[in-house]
């Protein structure tokens, strides 16, 4: 019998709210060397020996797109081991990698970081899937900029696919992106129609999410926080 060890986490370049919460929680506590916090889920499953080799990876990499994990905002890795309680010593690669970022802030780059092997059958996937998985273009079903995007329009959408179009704020203004967080040597930036309007220096002193949708409110637009990703 096969155990497969699977951890899933959100994508580096996306907003991981409920990790922010245990760093702030963490610093409250004493604990000021912590610099980041990712949240994520373990997942062990079980299969038995019908299934090996190549066979039994692919089919775990499935179990993977179609159900333990998002593969448009998320990342997952998978490790092999053959006994209830023995060591894991095989890995398949990371499966999903961090955004494609673009050449100019305002130029759409080709969504290429969902190869065929790992991205769900397209029936499966939601409109800003499909965007993100570079089936589609935001031209083709109106979807405006994210960094421009209205609020209103933005309030009713599920978390997936405000994670989805975060994803795609990256893909398309990276540069611009990083650029900001070096420009003002901060841990993460605030921005609103194309315009950083707060930074930090530390994770602990983003924004909270209810804080965010009130500034949303207010001025109509989406309010993105982008965290510099890991070196």
């Amino acid at each position: 019998m096969a155990i497969a060890e699977i951890h899933v986490t959100l994508k580096p370049t996306l907003l991981d709210a409920q990790g922010a919460t245990v760093l702030k929680a963490l610093h409250n506590l004493g604990h000021t060397q912590v610099q980041n916090v990712r949240i994520g889920k373990y997942i062990t499953v079980e299969v038995n020996d019908a299934l090996i080799g190549p066979a039994l990876q692919q089919e775990l990499d499935r179990m993977c797109t179609e159900l333990l994990a998002n593969p448009v905002i998320e990342d997952y890795d998978i490790t092999l081991g053959t006994e209830p309680g023995a060591p894991l010593t095989s890995a398949t690669v990371l499966t999903q990698s961090a955004p494609v970022i673009a050449t100019t802030p305002t130029a759409a780059a080709p969504l290429t970081n969902f190869s065929a092997s790992t991205a769900p059958p397209p029936s499966a996937l939601t409109v800003s899937e499909q965007i993100a998985a570079g089936q589609i273009s935001p031209s083709e079903v109106g979807t405006p900029d994210p960094l421009t995007m209205e609020y209103n329009r933005y309030e009713g959408l599920p978390a997936p696919e405000r994670l989805a179009l975060q994803e795609l704020a990256w893909q398309k203004h990276g540069n611009w992106i990083l650029q900001q967080l070096n420009d003002r040597r901060a841990a993460w930036i605030l921005c609103i129609g194309g315009e950083v309007v707060e930074s930090g220096v530390t994770l602990d002193s983003m924004p909270t999410e209810a804080q965010r949708d009130r500034l949303g409110r207010s001025r109509g637009m989406v309010p993105w926080v982008f965290v510099r990703p890991p070196a």
